[in-house]
């Protein structure tokens, strides 16, 4: 940890301290899972099968060249959100733990806006598995953003 890092610490109140490290938290694992469909091409169609299928192979045989599009579709989808939590990470360990409204919000509005949009596409779809996945996600970052909500001030 850098001193920066240690003075912002220093400087938050330690509800917003907890709140902070939960999202970071939130953000860690989903980087992991995320790292999982970049590093581990079988082990993510498994998790992806798991969730869609309810099974770790699919139900057909896929041919090769179509079984490494999707290989590649899934590390671009785990690059992707990757790449978004470690913007969120840096939020929460700077603007966020001064109370920055804007923090909040860059945090929120998006994590609110994938979670009602993906999963009423999963709705729609039937991805029930999804549905759970999304919840659970949903649940690991709305949690600690709904009680530190009222830490954060308007700023003009």
């Amino acid at each position: 940890m850098t001193g920066e890092q240690d003075s912002a610490d220093a400087a938050a109140t330690p509800a917003l301290l907890l709140w902070s490290r939960l999202v970071q938290g939130a953000a860690a694992v989903v980087i992991a899972l995320s790292l999982t469909l970049l590093l581990s091409p079988r082990l993510g169609e498994a998790i992806f099968n798991l969730v869609y299928f309810h099974q770790l192979s699919m139900p057909v045989e896929v041919p090769r060249l179509a079984r490494g599009y999707i290989w590649f579709a899934n590390g671009i989808i785990g690059a992707v959100m990757a790449g978004w939590m470690i913007s969120i990470i840096l939020l929460a360990r700077g603007p966020f733990l001064e109370g920055r409204l804007y923090a909040w919000n860059t945090i929120a509005i998006p994590l609110t806006s994938w979670f009602l949009i993906d999963t009423a596409f999963s709705i729609a779809q039937g991805v029930w598995g999804n549905v759970l996945l999304n919840t659970a996600t949903g649940l690991m970052f709305g949690i600690p953003l709904l009680f530190s909500r009222r830490h954060f001030i308007a700023e003009h």
